[in-house]
């Protein structure tokens, strides 16, 4: 599915000055700007119900993917995106407007862009994911590395995947770094925390073919088939996939390593699954 938008002047054509500021924060000590820079922290994302979403691409992101949308936050001097600058005239949101010493204070990339959206967190569950004949989705279990996960929500997005399953104690994806490392993938695809259990039930439920990998199979993942819909099912990080799950999944590939690296990480071995599903699929007589 097409991005909503792709535009190469998002971060050009620096205009100074935005007349329109329903509100102005120049204290670090105002109630909003202490929420915001607590949202680093899970429990208080949790707490609050809401996460920060910072930079232009994030925040367009959200809001045309219709994400519930508390607060839209920039800095009229450091904000250089006409588009975004357009985008913030013409929406209904709430709009906060805050010197730049300020947004660099909340802040959590080294480049602050000037914009960022104070977004509520979604309840996602098995049934938000559309099942269609092709549909494909990747499952982590227990994933640990913020940034892989981003990264691995990015790489779904682009591959026309249908989301992302985060089994068991995962971690957040409405972290700072995963959402990061998403490039605003995050708000397009959806993301699921659940039970291996449960997932195991709806993949059956739905007919998923489970393929996972190994360096311990047979099969190369060249050499196989990837029926839909499918689900690629990938170990945790640091100890692989779990005897339960391994039992589960139908088929098992190995990615052959030919130099002198042990192994791929996660992003990695997402990629090249997902790529290679995208490409069998492709050859599918229609």
């Amino acid at each position: 599915m097409p991005h909503p938008w792709r535009n190469t002047s998002i971060f050009c054509n620096f205009t100074p000055i935005m007349t329109d500021h329903p509100e102005q924060i120049t204290s670090f000590a105002n109630p909003l700007v202490k929420k915001i820079r607590s949202l680093a922290y899970k429990k208080y994302r949790k707490r609050e119900g809401v996460f920060w979403a910072e930079g232009v691409r994030n925040t367009l992101e959200a809001i045309d993917n219709g994400w519930d949308i508390d607060a839209l936050v920039y800095a009229p001097t450091m904000l250089r995106s006409d588009l975004a600058r357009e985008r913030i005239a013409a929406s209904n949101l709430r709009k906060v407007a805050v010197a730049d010493r300020v947004f660099e204070r909340i802040a959590q990339s080294e480049l602050p862009q000037g914009l960022g959206a104070v977004v509520k967190l979604p309840e996602r569950s098995l049934a938000d994911i559309p099942i269609a004949g092709d549909t494909f989705v990747v499952a982590l279990e227990e994933p640990q590395d913020r940034g892989n996960v981003g990264a691995v929500v990015r790489t779904i997005d682009a591959a026309g995947g249908r989301g992302v399953i985060l089994l068991g104690q995962a971690v957040d994806p409405y972290d700072p770094e995963a959402l990061r490392t998403s490039m605003g993938a995050i708000f397009a695809v959806p993301i699921v925390n659940c039970t291996t259990a449960e997932f195991l039930a709806w993949s059956k439920e739905n007919q998923f073919h489970l393929l996972g990998t190994s360096a311990r199979a047979d099969a190369e993942f060249r050499q196989l088939d990837y029926p839909r819909p499918l689900a690629l099912v990938f170990g945790n990080e640091r100890v692989g996939m779990s005897a339960s799950l391994q039992q589960a999944v139908a088929t098992m590939a190995n990615i052959p390593i030919l130099g002198r690296a042990n192994s791929l990480n996660l992003g990695a071995s997402v990629a090249i699954m997902a790529y290679q599903a995208q490409g069998a699929w492709s050859k599918h007589p229609t």
